[in-house]
């Protein structure tokens, strides 16, 4: 298998070359305009002004148009003031009684070795939880607050073209994630810099090669990182390690405050440094069977030895209260900090905008046939733990909002 596909990785390297007339100069020209946005990106920082774009809930329904350019160019946003901050206490407890009354660290340790991304921990207790059904979790995914935060980044992107209608921003199914709880100290759970959701599928994928025809045929000026065309169609490999759906952003919700060196995430946030990324793998220093340190079913890595110039661009994300949220483009790379030196536990509720298409829906069938046995997604390792637990959302808890969301109900 491995075999086979370096000779895939070599023959896609081929061919994407050859849509260039000069691959070096590409690479070069692509080169220089990520410096350029790097050294904005330190100007901003040594003057502490805002670099990720931020909106407050509330103006969502009459968003000023910089805020959209500056989420086109950055690649992210954080949407302030989405839950009250009392709400969002009380389900970061109620989340916390859930855990410790179904003996989840119990649990846990049986099953540590199924989990091949955080197995290696050595904290006495998870960072990450394999939990995905519990009361505060579907309460955030699946409330009216959320579906409005979801819709309005759907409508960011271009979601038409002159062939079809790539998805309806206005329908959004709902992909279930996990939870973060990291406590002060921490030094496990770092994760180095990454995008997720296909790695060597990004050079190897014909419909990838759609997606980024502009990058590899020296029309790098051309290229819209929000242009939705082919994003529902590509295909990913089999791996607990990738996800399956078209997520337009993946984001989290904050459950307590946190910030700058509080263990939380880190962005590069530029939209179009993906294009650096593909291009430097074409590059002549690079083993022709290689593809700067990506593998097959891993997430798509970002490392010293190929992307240095890129990790200059690698910020914190700024101090987040109780009820924010945090959005990224899927080709943004994204990082979380190698060490916790806060004094509270930094914790939040991953969510994915998931809009309505044919490769979300036929992902959210199959999630929801295990979320009605309380299993884990399929997605994720099949660890389990909610089977038996108490207090486990069931279909009759549900809202007719969630069961749209899950595919449990037609949302005509």
């Amino acid at each position: 298998m491995l075999d086979d596909f370096s000779h895939q990785i070599r023959l896609s390297k081929k061919t994407l070359r050859n849509k260039s007339k000069d691959y070096i100069l590409n690479f070069k020209k692509i080169e220089k305009f990520i410096k350029k946005e790097i050294r904005e990106i330190d100007e901003l920082k040594k003057s502490s002004k805002e670099i990720i774009p931020e909106i407050n809930f509330n103006k969502l329904n009459k968003p000023q148009l910089n805020i959209i350019d500056a989420i086109h160019r950055r690649g992210c946003v954080i949407i302030r003031d989405v839950f009250e901050d009392n709400k969002i206490n009380n389900l970061n407890l109620e989340l916390e009684a859930y855990i410790e009354k179904n003996g989840y660290f119990e649990d846990q340790k049986k099953k540590a070795d199924l989990d091949k991304y955080f197995s290696d921990l050595k904290s006495a207790k998870p960072q990450i939880y394999g939990l995905y059904w519990s009361k505060p979790q579907i309460e955030i995914r699946h409330s009216e607050e959320m579906a409005k935060v979801k819709k309005w980044l759907n409508n960011i992107w271009n979601f038409k073209n002159n062939e079809y209608k790539v998805f309806d921003p206005n329908k959004e199914l709902s992909y279930a994630d996990r939870v973060r709880r990291r406590e002060p100290g921490d030094d496990t759970l770092g994760l180095s810099p990454h995008c997720d959701a296909g790695s060597v599928e990004r050079w190897t994928d014909s419909n990838y090669q759609e997606i980024y025809k502009d990058i590899f045929s020296d029309n790098f000026k051309k290229y819209e990182p929000f242009n939705a065309k082919f994003r529902d169609r590509t295909i990913e490999f089999e791996s607990p390690a990738v996800a399956h759906v078209f997520r337009t952003f993946q984001g989290w919700t904050a459950l307590t405050e946190q910030g700058p060196n509080d263990g939380t995430l880190q962005l590069i946030p530029i939209a179009k440094a993906m294009a650096y990324v593909l291009t430097r793998a074409l590059q002549d220093d690079v083993a022709e069977d290689e593809l700067c340190g990506s593998k097959l079913g891993r997430a798509l890595s970002v490392n010293n030895d190929y992307h240095s110039l890129l990790l200059k661009g690698l910020i914190s994300i700024p101090k987040m209260k109780p009820g924010d949220t945090v959005w990224w483009h899927p080709d943004v790379i994204h990082a979380v900090e190698d060490k916790h030196l806060g004094k509270n536990y930094s914790n939040v509720v991953y969510v994915g905008a998931t809009p309505y298409c044919k490769k979300n829906l036929d992902y959210i069938i199959k999630q929801s046939k295990k979320f009605l046995e309380g299993k884990s997604p399929p997605d994720f390792a099949a660890e389990d733990y909610e089977i038996n637990y108490k207090g486990r959302v069931k279909l009759e808890d549900l809202s007719l909002l969630a069961k749209k969301q899950l595919a449990l109900e037609d949302w005509n």
